[in-house]
């Protein structure tokens, strides 16, 4: 994975990141929008499962630039997630994003991009792969089988697996 300068995070210290500032980390970039029920209904998960590998997973929210998407729809969904859940809403957001999503091209969201600890892609996972064990897996740098994301589609010159 290129060391892409991440800009706009939301809800979280850092302003700006690199995609080298999470090394030794899984991240997991979970690509959204803030009109995909089914994107905001795996929230807590995700933000569960950062809690249970804290320090080892680092979930990024990534929101692509569109026109329909604004800093106050990003408030909202933050909002939304700390009034129903018993834990502050802790994970980072990548408002309007064009440096991650331009290595990628999907016809849907929700959809994943796992970078292991030595910063390559390792899978482009089906959602039922988003599991504690295939994580703890790769984590202790086990090599796993994942089923493929269908609605991916690798681009020469684009990253991929």
């Amino acid at each position: 994975m290129p060391d892409v300068q991440i800009t706009n995070l939301m809800n979280s210290k850092f302003k700006n990141a690199r995609i080298s500032d999470f090394k030794g980390k899984l991240i997991i970039l979970d690509f959204w929008n803030s009109f995909c029920g089914g994107c905001i209904a795996g929230f807590p998960k995700l933000d569960s499962l950062q809690r249970r590998f804290k320090g080892r997973l680092q979930v990024l929210l990534v929101n692509p630039a569109s026109d329909h998407e604004t800093e106050r729809s990003m408030k909202i969904v933050i909002d939304r997630m700390n009034a129903w859940s018993d834990h502050p809403f802790k994970l980072p957001i990548v408002y309007k994003d064009t440096a991650l999503s331009k290595n990628f091209e999907f016809y849907g969201v929700p959809y994943q991009v796992w970078i292991g600890p030595d910063g390559h892609i390792v899978a482009i996972p089906h959602k039922a792969d988003l599991t504690v064990a295939n994580i703890q897996d790769i984590l202790d740098g086990k090599k796993v089988m994942l089923k493929p994301n269908i609605q991916r589609k690798i681009i020469p010159g684009k990253a991929g697996i």
